[in-house]
């Protein structure tokens, strides 16, 4: 069965800005993980579906869509999540967990994804390092990153449909928002 996830991917020149720092994270402190996948915001983990329920997925994605005005993502700073992630904070990111409490409701009505492909509670973040992080270097690399700044606002007028080739993840289908 096909392996797919949805999110915000940021404008092209604030993912360059996120690659730059992924690959910074890489050479330092040999990481790769998060080099697999584009800079993005997650709206749903991933889920599989089999292939015959692919147009139904489009078809409710396209109602959430519909129902969803474009808004302002403000990007700021640093976070961390215990000894494993670092991450670009996002501010106000009250429309993020609202979007994705809407596709929630709407995924689990239409396609009724398995327990552990659910999650009810969001904490919206752009990831830069995580799982291949060593615990040992974690320490030094959020040194690194705790006091830096970053800024960057972009308005979302879409969220992405992912799917896995076996490889990578793909860019699959754009949903636009009213």
């Amino acid at each position: 069965m096909p392996l797919y996830f949805l999110a915000i991917i940021p404008s092209e020149k604030i993912c360059e800005r996120v690659k730059s720092l992924k690959l910074e994270i890489a050479v330092k402190y040999e990481t790769k993980h998060a080099l697999k996948l584009p800079a993005h915001i997650t709206l749903q983990i991933p889920f599989k579906i089999p292939e015959s329920k692919e147009e139904k997925l489009i078809d409710t994605l396209k109602h959430v869509a519909r129902e969803q005005k474009s808004f302002e993502i403000d990007l700021k700073d640093f976070g961390r999540f215990s000894q494993k992630v670092i991450f670009i904070n996002i501010e106000q990111h009250e429309e993020i967990i609202k979007l994705h409490a809407d596709l929630q409701e709407n995924l689990n009505k239409n396609l009724s994804l398995k327990k552990h492909e659910k999650f009810s509670k969001i904490y919206p973040h752009i990831t830069l390092a995580t799982r291949d992080l060593h615990y040992k270097q974690f320490p030094l690399a959020w040194s690194d990153f705790k006091a830096r700044e970053f800024t960057a606002s972009f308005t979302t007028n879409n969220f992405t449909l992912l799917k896995h080739d076996g490889k990578h993840w793909q860019p699959h289908c754009d949903f636009c928002f009213n």
